[in-house]
């Protein structure tokens, strides 16, 4: 089983900015996954060119099964609400599960423009399940990609937080991938990792958490005392200087992992209309058979 992760960043390419539809499926073609973990995708926004990124990934990895589950209706830093989870219990012998408010599911019907995290699959998925994990109460200042004079240079600006969600595929395979985004604002994403440790428990199968969890090095598999089964520095993706992406395990250990890699140095340069999209897969690894 192959699985990544991929902080998609809107598909905005780096550092000429905009996407297309064209750019997306020519890079999800390269992607040879039986699962694929998506953060920070947009849902027909206008800054994207009003795409469903998450089924046109699908379409280009030749996916049948996927899952966008939105964290806010609107543009992240301008106008937005949260999107409303309502909490339901599965039948009996099963974990608590969630689903989106009949408002929310009527927003997203409706296409309203919406932003949060994706699975993608061509293994089939019994169930989804979602967790509420909150939004921290302050903003923090963040570094961001800045292109000067030909050059990459950070910038710092500062960054509101907005609700962060944990999404779960349980497999038809018996594996369960938990993925998610969390907050940026330190120790508020350790209260939030803590949250997703005691949902797990009641999550069946094997369980594999991947993302962008905006924690660094060793924090992730010591807070929650899992084992981490990649460890790869991934931000910022021009030029990796820490590991913010993880993938880890409670029931699986690294060595039942194989560490893949993807053409081209794990970086896709996509000529298309003159524009050139940089593409990293945060994390890519494959689980053993035993």
């Amino acid at each position: 089983m192959k699985i990544g992760s991929w902080n998609l960043l809107h598909g905005m390419a780096i550092p000429q900015g905009g996407t297309s539809a064209e750019s997306l499926l020519s890079a999800a073609a390269m992607i040879d996954l039986d699962l694929l973990a998506l953060q920070e995708v947009d849902f027909f926004q206008d800054r994207s060119n009003t795409l469903d990124q998450t089924a046109l990934i699908a379409q280009g990895m030749g996916a049948q099964f996927y899952d966008f589950t939105p964290a806010i209706f609107g543009t992240p830093g301008e106008k937005w609400e949260a999107a409303e989870l309502t909490k339901v219990n599965r039948s009996v012998g099963k974990s608590q599960s969630s689903e989106l408010s009949a408002s929310s599911k009527r927003n997203l019907i409706n296409q309203n423009s919406a932003y949060g995290i994706s699975l993608i699959s061509k293994i089939p998925i019994d169930e989804i399940c979602l967790l509420e994990l909150g939004q921290a109460p302050l903003g923090i200042p963040l570094v961001i990609p800045n292109e000067r004079k030909g050059k990459m240079r950070p910038r710092v600006i500062y960054v509101s937080d907005e609700p962060r969600i944990a999404q779960a595929a349980i497999l038809e395979n018996g594996v369960t991938v938990i993925n998610t985004h969390l907050s940026f604002v330190p120790g508020f994403n350790l209260r939030q990792l803590r949250m997703i440790k005691k949902w797990a428990k009641s999550l069946p199968g094997k369980k594999i958490l991947i993302g962008d969890l905006n924690l660094p090095g060793k924090i992730p598999a010591k807070v929650l005392g899992w084992n981490p089964l990649i460890e790869e520095k991934t931000y910022p993706s021009w030029k990796p200087r820490i590991q913010f992406d993880h993938a880890l395990s409670a029931d699986v250990t690294a060595s039942k992992i194989k560490k893949l890699q993807i053409p081209n140095q794990k970086y896709h340069l996509l000529k298309l209309q003159r524009n050139v999209m940089t593409m990293k897969l945060n994390v890519v690894l494959e689980a053993r058979k035993n």
